[in-house]
């Protein structure tokens, strides 16, 4: 009996044991397939975060151009400015001075990874580090453009609507036009005022602020894509 109680016990270890070691395998099983859909998703974030930085990049060229555009009209204001007797430019062509472009860095993808914690998939830190970066500069420079695009608006179209006569260029506004008679030459406003003449050199040099910012940006955005890419080659390996 002792012998056969003894056996028992010890069958009954051994079912145990196998047991346990079922379960581990199990669990281990179930930790390797979470964990390789862990890295398939990463890889899906990864990737979508390059679109957006393609779509950034797009975006930032557009800014630029559109800075550019800006500077233009500046030039052509300066032109009537200082060299009246060039009847070639009018005040109809620096309207482009008060147009307002806005940039804000396509964060889907980002957001996206924050809200499902993906962050935390990644085995390379300074990766990590330069996403949150890009997208710290990237929201500042959202903030300088707003407050360049409100300087156009509040400092330079108050002083058209103070200064000006606006009646000269929009005279199907006004039923009576037929009767006004002409009050303001605005060439001339803009040839004497220093007030305009300083608005125009405000505004010139924050769109070179922004071109400054938009190629820095255009920079750090390529950059990133290629640290992506090269991380994803090497999760490959």
């Amino acid at each position: 009996m002792e012998n056969k109680t003894g056996k028992y016990f010890k069958y009954a270890i051994g079912e145990i044991v196998l047991v346990v070691i079922g379960i581990l395998i199990a669990l281990q099983i179930n930790n390797w397939n979470e964990s390789k859909q862990d890295q398939i998703q990463l890889k899906s974030s990864l990737e979508f975060v390059k679109q957006n930085l393609n779509e950034d990049i797009k975006n930032l060229n557009k800014q630029i151009e559109y800075n550019e555009n800006i500077q233009k009209a500046i030039d052509i204001s300066f032109r009537i400015i200082f060299l009246p007797e060039d009847e070639n430019y009018t005040l109809d062509q620096i309207g482009n001075i008060v147009k307002e472009r806005e940039f804000y860095a396509v964060k889907t993808a980002f957001k996206s990874m924050e809200t499902g914690a993906h962050f935390k998939w990644i085995n390379d830190q300074n990766l990590i580090e330069a996403i949150y970066l890009y997208y710290t500069d990237t929201d500042k420079m959202s903030k300088m453009v707003e407050y360049n695009n409100k300087f156009a608006r509040d400092k330079i179209e108050d002083f058209v609507y103070d200064e000006w006569e606006l009646g000269t260029y929009f005279s199907d506004l006004n039923p009576y036009d037929d009767k006004r008679i002409p009050r303001i030459d605005n060439t001339k406003v803009i040839k004497e005022s220093i007030v305009f003449e300083n608005l125009l050199l405000g505004r010139k040099s924050k769109t070179f602020s922004e071109i400054r910012w938009s190629k820095r940006a255009i920079n750090d955005a390529t950059k990133l894509i290629n640290q992506i890419e090269v991380y994803l080659i090497e999760q490959n390996k």
